[in-house]
């Protein structure tokens, strides 16, 4: 009996970025999370080729289950912004039934493919004035079929049973929301930016309720290019001199060692000041459009002003980024800790364990989908899924 009523294990969750490979899962203990077994992988910078990408994912996903102490093979992961397509779209207010129909009606038109229930999910970001109307604001999310069908395949050669695909933004904020659980902060609005090697995503939330999802094809490669430019420096020369400063970046954060500190500050006398001129003009360009969406929402949704930004991603790590969208958004921007609250002694992350593992933000927003972390049930009953 024991056995029957034992907690099936939590599922791995796989996030496959531009630059690297995450896998993470979570064990719950006398109710503590814990995680049990992760790895991480880098993708070489030659690395082009869409197939060749893929048999290297298939490789290292294998290679880190095999190293790493997962249990099972079920698995929960993402799909990236540029496999997932989002649009905006407003209707009268109906109910859910109702609303799917006029959503699968509305899809046919908006999306570049064919559209069909089980790869449609959206989220109702509630009602807006328009015109002399009150009507409902939704963000709608689909994937493709051939999207869905490649990662399912690449997913089963890497011998992962799938039981969720969620997309990115979507397991970003279920990072975010496991701050959001007093009735307090039922009506904070907060902005949580996602900086990844290809593109940036803006998610703003009023409470727990997501209203607006944007993607802005502005991310690390673009930092990159631009550090090269002004450099004269070849693209893997600018790369590697982003990451040293990073790396510097990561540990001034951490706040560890002494050593480390006076390390991380010695590499930025050096080099803080060259990377922050060469950046500024692409980070102003990434501001001034975060600065749009977050005014269209103001103007949308009455009043919406967010008061503290959560910063996500691996792009964080960069002193130059952090202070200059700070100082062009005008609003306090705080580096988001994913994995805060959650036992990770067993694990090797690959940083220093007060490094904020900004990183691992849709990774940890993947693992813990299967965890309650909402105080009223029926506030999360509205979310679809993508169906494996």
């Amino acid at each position: 009996m024991k056995l029957l009523r034992r907690k099936e294990q939590c599922p791995i969750a796989l996030d496959i970025g531009a630059d690297s490979i995450k896998m993470l899962q979570l064990d719950e203990v006398d109710g503590a999370l814990i995680a049990r077994a992760c790895g991480q992988w880098q993708f070489p910078s030659t690395a082009i080729d869409p197939e060749q990408r893929r048999e290297m994912t298939i490789g290292a996903i294998r290679e880190i289950l095999r190293r790493g102490d997962f249990k099972g093979r079920r698995s929960v992961s993402s799909l990236s912004g540029s496999e997932v397509d989002i649009k905006n779209v407003r209707i009268e207010k109906l109910s859910e039934s109702e609303t799917l129909k006029a959503l699968q009606w509305e899809a046919q038109d908006r999306f570049a493919f064919d559209v069909v229930p089980d790869r449609l999910k959206y989220v109702n970001s509630g009602q807006v004035r328009s015109g002399s109307e009150t009507r409902s604001e939704i963000i709608m999310m689909a994937a493709s079929e051939k999207a869905i069908d490649d990662h399912l395949s690449l997913l089963d050669a890497a011998g992962l049973r799938p039981e969720h695909i969620y997309p990115e933004p979507l397991a970003v904020f279920r990072m975010a929301q496991r701050s959001l659980r007093r009735e307090a902060d039922r009506d904070t609005v907060s902005v949580v930016l996602d900086l990844g090697a290809q593109a940036t995503r803006v998610v703003v939330a009023r409470g727990r309720q997501i209203v607006f999802i944007k993607t802005i094809n502005i991310g690390g490669r673009s930092f990159d290019d631009a550090v090269g430019a002004q450099l004269n420096l070849e693209l893997a020369d600018a790369v590697e001199l982003r990451a040293r400063v990073m790396q510097a970046g990561a540990k001034a954060m951490g706040g560890n060692r002494k050593s480390d500190q006076d390390e991380s500050e010695e590499s930025r006398n050096d080099v803080d000041w060259t990377i922050r001129d060469a950046v500024r003009g692409r980070v102003e360009e990434l501001a001034k459009e975060i600065a749009l969406r977050l005014r269209y929402c103001s103007v949308t949704f009455r009043g919406l002003r967010p008061t503290t930004v959560m910063m996500a991603g691996g792009e964080v790590y960069d002193p130059a980024i952090m202070e200059l969208l700070t100082e062009n958004l005008g609003v306090e921007c705080n580096v988001s800790q994913p994995l805060r609250g959650i036992d990770v002694s067993r694990v090797s992350l690959g940083m220093g364990p007060r490094t904020p593992m900004c990183e691992w933000a849709v990774a940890a927003g993947l693992a813990m989908r299967d965890q309650d972390i909402a105080p009223h049930k029926k506030e999360v009953k509205d979310e679809r899924r993508f169906s494996a």
